[in-house]
């Protein structure tokens, strides 16, 4: 009896926390990035939850059990690698890599032309113009690597916030910085 009411407690606050529990995946987890729907993600906790929790012992506190549940399985999407395209698979009909050559050919031409002494005072400049969440999110995603979803997690700030602040503070970067402060001269 005890196994039946911890299933029908556990089926009516699946149930009634449905959508609730989708937004909370929605939240922390890219769909698009991921190539996973948070429905799928929230049926597979529910049916895991459903075979494989032990009810001999009463569940104390059910919505905080799925939704740690939930959050567990948003973080084995997480860590998984994304699937990634090789160059070998940008060939022309003679089977040359033309995408990969092409892009190390524009950007010699690109950085060849930067001027190195204007390029690192204007940069620093314009990022010191941004907000601090501005400039903090820029450089943590820009230079130093990170991804939203790890600053999300060490910041504890939703990744749409960090998205808006990165949006804001490249939309003013790109106000601030003329490309032509960043190119040699060269018709002098």
């Amino acid at each position: 009896m005890k196994v039946k009411n911890e299933h029908r407690n556990l089926r009516l606050f699946i149930s009634s926390e449905y959508r609730n529990l989708v937004s909370y995946v929605r939240r922390y987890l890219n769909e698009k990035y991921y190539e996973i729907s948070a429905e799928d993600i929230v049926q597979d906790v529910a049916l895991n939850l459903f075979s494989k929790l032990d009810f001999d012992e009463q569940l104390e506190n059910i919505a905080g059990y799925v939704y740690r549940s939930m959050r567990n399985r948003i973080t084995d999407f997480q860590r998984k690698k994304k699937k990634e395209i090789p160059f070998q698979k940008f060939t022309n009909d003679k089977g040359e890599e033309h995408f990969s050559k092409n892009i190390e050919e524009i950007q010699e031409a690109v950085f060849s032309e930067i001027n190195d002494t204007n390029f690192y005072p204007v940069i620093n400049e314009a990022l010191k113009k941004l907000s601090p969440n501005q400039q903090m999110v820029f450089v943590a995603t820009e230079i130093e690597g990170y991804t939203f979803e790890e600053l999300s997690d060490e910041l504890d700030i939703p990744v749409g916030t960090l998205l808006s602040w990165k949006h804001r503070g490249v939309k003013k970067l790109k106000q601030l910085i003329r490309p032509d402060d960043l190119f040699i001269d060269n018709e002098n």
